[in-house]
């Protein structure tokens, strides 16, 4: 399991471009869910859709961003990393807020796709941080 976990963080050492790919990825998959998916069956998510709007703008902003690090950025890129933790975490934190805050309201299907959502973008800025420790970036 380590030699995989090595490997895995590995590849963005070698290849420092593909973290960011990554992270656009996911963010434009969250970004499509929300507006597309949870805001059109707003009943069976529980989320109000005018909140899933919101969380989509900032999910295809985070994609911007980080599409524009993958594309333009070919130096010095650590900077650029820790913005992108940093806004994932935040990203994160307002999620967490608005399950609270709407938690009556939120179904069981809701509650699944959001902490799901929570684990996969804690995997990413588990592997972000790691790849920002490990990589000398040039």
């Amino acid at each position: 399991m380590k030699d995989r976990e090595v490997n895995f963080l590995n590849t963005f050492r070698t290849h420092p471009r593909r973290i960011f790919l990554v992270d656009a990825l996911g963010a434009l998959l969250s970004a499509i869910l929300l507006f597309g998916v949870l805001a059109q069956f707003e009943h069976y998510f529980g989320m109000p859709r005018k909140v899933l709007y919101i969380l989509s703008v900032l999910a295809f902003c985070l994609f911007g961003y980080s599409i524009s690090c993958y594309q333009f950025i070919k130096t010095n890129r650590k900077p650029f990393l820790k913005v992108i933790i940093a806004c994932n975490i935040v990203y994160s934190l307002i999620s967490i807020g608005l399950i609270v805050e709407y938690f009556d309201k939120i179904t069981e299907l809701g509650f699944i796709y959001f902490v799901l959502e929570l684990i996969v973008i804690g995997v990413i800025v588990f592997v972000e941080y790691r790849t920002l420790q490990k990589i000398q970036f040039s």
